[in-house]
């Protein structure tokens, strides 16, 4: 029987507080894949919280040292090489951090290029143009050292096509999946959200920083419930940002009714997704869109831009605007609240749709991704 694959993994994504969408696909890499013949040694800047992790998973914790592309320099490339026996290879998991001249191949998860494309609608710690250079510096580099990058959707995809050509024939698409635990929430718990938020409310899960364009879906609630008593709630969730305060006086100046939770751990989500009327995503780019997954997962209507890859992930399944028009999503509200019973199709529809995005799809396209790479450094030596 052939020995299991062994991957070093960078832990980092889930080593920073609340899970985010990189966090989601980090896990379900490991849940999936320590059952089918990987073995993974995970490596982080910190420690990972404890239970968020498969008990197989063997961690290795050194440093900080400075800032994230510094470790990623001096601290990784040294704890890699010191893993005896090596490794069949290194997976990087956080867009960069790929070091030169491994002695074993190296996966990159490259999720999208929106810091490379729209550095504008990026908050960047100060200096920015520094940190901009950085980035592309480290990300080109890293693309360049991988035997093969992965992201997560077509769109993606063309994207680093585009800005990095030399690495287009190594770029492989594994999509998002729809979690294992995501499942609808007891009638209580549902019923428990809407007396908390009002019956309807409108939902917002997701960042507040500048791309996301919370401010639009504020901008076109305003518009289309002039009367303001007839407008719904909307909540605004995620993890609460500096850039959310301004977006709730925002709020408060057009008189809206909003609610913001801030970040949702995972045991409330299908309470807070299958409570919603609606689930409104007005982001100006996706790399791939994960909260309206989870939304149609449920059973949410959606009504998401057609910015990046959301058209690949919500297909018809969803009404679209164009990205960046509060007017046309205005009209898209005014329709819907004139007559929410067409929101029963795109429940349906929705849900079909969601079905596509399994784990199981996400486990076998990395295991071609890995075995493709360990085979490469065996028919190296």
């Amino acid at each position: 029987m052939p020995r299991p694959i062994r991957v070093a993994i960078d832990l980092r994504p889930l080593a920073r507080g609340p899970a985010t969408g990189i966090g989601l696909i980090l896990t379900q890499i490991l849940e999936e894949l320590s059952p089918r013949g990987f073995g993974f040694i995970g490596l982080s800047d910190r420690p990972v919280e404890p239970g968020a992790l498969p008990e197989s998973v063997e961690v290795r914790v050194s440093g900080p040292a400075g800032g994230r592309i510094r470790w990623e320099a001096g601290e990784l490339p040294r704890i890699l090489r010191e893993i005896k026996p090596p490794p069949d290879l290194f997976h990087a998991t956080w867009n960069h951090g790929v070091p030169a001249d491994l002695p074993f191949p190296s996966i990159l998860s490259l999720h999208d290029l929106i810091p490379w494309m729209m550095p504008r609608l990026v908050p960047w710690p100060r200096p920015a143009l520094l940190h901009r250079w950085l980035y592309r510096r480290a990300v080109r580099a890293s693309a360049r050292h991988a035997s093969a990058i992965v992201t997560l959707s077509e769109a993606s995809r063309r994207d680093i096509a585009s800005r990095i050509p030399e690495a287009a024939a190594r770029i492989e698409v594994v999509p998002c999946a729809v979690p294992r635990w995501l499942n609808p929430a007891p009638p209580d718990r549902v019923a428990a959200a809407r007396s908390k938020y009002g019956t309807p409310y409108w939902l917002y899960l997701g960042g507040f920083d500048p791309r996301k364009g919370v401010e639009l879906l504020i901008e076109a609630v305003a518009r289309a419930f002039p009367e303001r008593e007839s407008a719904p709630a909307i909540v605004l969730a995620g993890a609460r940002h500096p850039l959310a305060d301004g977006l709730a006086e925002l709020a408060d100046a057009k008189g809206l009714r909003t609610h913001w939770p801030g970040y949702v751990p995972d045991s409330e989500l299908a309470a807070l997704l299958g409570g919603a009327e609606l689930f409104i995503y007005p982001s100006r780019y996706e790399g791939f869109g994960i909260p309206p997954l989870l939304a149609m997962a449920l059973g949410t209507p959606c009504v998401v831009s057609d910015a990046g890859a959301l058209p690949e992930v919500v297909g018809d399944a969803a009404v679209s605007f164009p990205s960046g028009d509060a007017g046309a999503l205005a009209e898209r509200l005014e329709a819907i609240a004139r007559d929410p019973g067409t929101l029963a199709a795109r429940s349906r529809l929705g849900k079909e749709r969601a079905a596509r995005f399994s784990v199981d799809l996400l486990a076998e396209r990395m295991t071609r991704v890995y075995e493709a790479a360990a085979a490469r450094r065996k028919g190296s030596g």
